[in-house]
């Protein structure tokens, strides 16, 4: 690890830190028992230990809640700055059961966009030759995706953030080398987190029915949750699927 690396984590760290020192700590009796193994339970005990969670979360979210907003944001942004796999859809499901539609769809967007835009700076200003020299071949594909659009960047932007072709952690630290502007990348960005959003979101309520489920069928709720999410992807698919084919063979 060079020492552009070194620095972009420390400073990552540090603002997570001091935000955790800052904030009231979980002395809920809710949270008593709750440690950093639950997250390492295993799917054999994956109901017991998601129900401790969201039971510790929201009892934090009563007691303090813009505390819980903030420390909930900070986290968010410095996964996605670190690109840390699988923690924000973490983040993301719990928010979507934790918080009404409206309030949780707009967590994820607006952090996974600051999120985003933290990693795009970063590049920007500290990581330019080790993102170009350690993955040259994504960012080759990154920046033809981006020249097949010609002038319709905003398009561009969008259909990265939708679709899987290339990374969303490379996308955040590529764009800014390949000539993306920042408010090009941080609003359209946010659009294209539109469907993940929603489609957490929807993962989050499916969840808390199947914890707090009495005498309804949790898997029956949870599998008309699950489709209905491809409603919000359907029109987003139609469009982009002829424009990917193409796009996947141009670059690959």
């Amino acid at each position: 690890m060079d020492w552009a690396s070194i620095q972009y984590f420390v400073v990552l760290i540090s603002v997570t830190v001091i935000t955790i020192l800052s904030v009231p700590g979980a002395t809920q009796e809710e949270c008593a028992g709750l440690s950093s193994g639950i997250f390492f339970s295993g799917s054999s005990n994956l109901k017991a230990a998601t129900s401790e969670l969201l039971d510790c979360g929201e009892a934090y979210k009563r007691d303090n809640p813009v505390s819980a907003i903030v420390l909930y944001s900070v986290l968010y942004t410095a996964f996605l700055a670190a690109s840390i796999p699988g923690c924000t859809t973490v983040l993301s499901i719990l928010a979507g059961a934790m918080y009404p539609p409206v309030v949780a769809i707009l967590l994820i967007i607006i952090n996974s966009s600051l999120g985003g835009t933290c990693a795009y700076l970063l590049s920007h200003l500290m990581l330019r030759e080790t993102v170009t020299k350690r993955f040259p071949e994504l960012f080759n594909k990154l920046r033809n995706s981006i020249e097949s659009f010609g002038s319709n960047i905003w398009f561009a932007m969008i259909f990265l953030r939708v679709t899987p072709l290339v990374p969303n952690w490379f996308v955040s630290l590529g764009c800014p080398l390949v000539g993306m502007p920042l408010h090009v990348f941080f609003f359209g960005g946010m659009l294209g987190f539109v469907p993940a959003g929603i489609f957490h979101c929807l993962n989050g309520r499916a969840l808390k029915n199947l914890l707090n489920s009495n005498g309804v069928d949790p898997f029956t709720s949870f599998l008309t949750l699950f489709g209905l999410q491809f409603v919000v992807l359907l029109p987003l698919w139609l469009c982009g699927k002829r424009k990917a084919d193409e796009l996947a063979k141009k670059i690959s």
